[in-house]
Formats: C-alpha cells, structure tokens, sequence
C-alpha cells in the first residue's frame, strides 16, 4: 500500500464505491458562499454493504430553538457515516472541532439521500456554505473527497486513512 497525497493510503485494488463531485466544477471560480454536491455509487454488493448505513435526512443547521442544531457540526456526519470531505482553506479556530484543512466537514452537509439503482445503493449529498469569507476570499482551495469502511474520524489523521473509494481533488477559485 503507497501513501499518496494528503496522507490518504492507496491501494492498488479496484474500489468498492465511485465518488463523484457534481459542484464545484474543477478550476470554476464561486461566490465566498457556494455549494458542494457530490455521490457516491456502490459497484457492487461489498460496496452496498459498506454503504448500508448511510442514510436520508435533512440536517438543518438551526434546530427547533432557533439555537444551533447539534447535528449539525465540522466533523464525521450520522447521514454519511464513511463520508471524508476536507477542504484546503478550512481554518484552526481554537476551541472548536475546526482544525485546519485535516478537518471532515462531512457533518455540515445538510441534505444527504440515499437511493438504489439497479440494485446498488447511491448517496446524494448537499452542502450549501453560507458563511461568507469563511473559507476565504479570492483564493485557491482544493477539496478532497472519498469514503472510508466504518466510521470516518472528525479530522484526518497525520497518518492518513484507508479509501473504500476513489479519492477526488478538485481545485476551484472562491472569489467574493
């Protein structure tokens, strides 16, 4: 097994699920709030399996009390339990589970499904940043994307992780 970039483990065999990142588009320049759509496709049964507990839910970012919803947080995501999302421009901010790019943002992805077709599980996953300026201004971020077997940690490891999937960069602008 090789490491490859950001830490991530390769492996030479084939993966049981095909990630796909729908937005942003790879080299698109977005708003300083913008959205992040991807899914991910079992390839066969092993990969149904691995995918079973992925579930459909809305997670609002402000609960019933009009305070925040505890669900809703930087770090692994009940919907998406295998879900790694980690973005180049994330900040450290001391106190909170933000740390820096290493950080799974999988838990503030607030429309997450799950479908079948042919027989093999599909997640669709939605994540509308509306916080402008937070992952910069006029800059270059990449995000890195894949699922993990089991259950993804709140922040990748130095040691990096073991992908079930293939690994997606995609480098786009975040304008203002």
């Amino acid at each position: 097994m090789a490491r490859g970039q950001h830490g991530i483990r390769r492996s030479n065999s084939r993966s049981l699920a095909k990630l796909t990142v729908l937005t942003p588009s790879a080299g698109e320049r977005v708003r300083s709030g913008f959205n992040v759509s991807i899914s991910l496709q079992a390839r066969n049964a092993q990969g149904n399996n691995l995918l079973a507990g992925y579930a459909t839910r809305f997670v609002d970012p402000t609960g019933p009390d009009g305070k925040g919803n505890p669900g809703f947080h930087p770090g692994a995501s009940a919907s998406a339990p295998g879900l790694v999302v980690t973005l180049s421009t994330t900040p450290t901010v001391a106190g909170t589970p933000l740390v820096g790019p290493r950080t799974n943002l999988a838990g503030v992805f607030q429309i997450n499904s799950v479908t079948r077709s042919n027989g093999l599980r599909q997640t669709w996953n939605d994540w509308q940043v509306t916080s402008p300026g937070f992952f910069g201004m006029n800059k270059s971020a990449t995000l890195t994307v894949y699922a993990v077997q089991g259950n993804a940690p709140d922040a990748v490891p130095p040691g990096g992780l073991h992908p079930i999937s293939n690994v997606v960069h995609q480098t786009f602008a975040i304008g203002s």
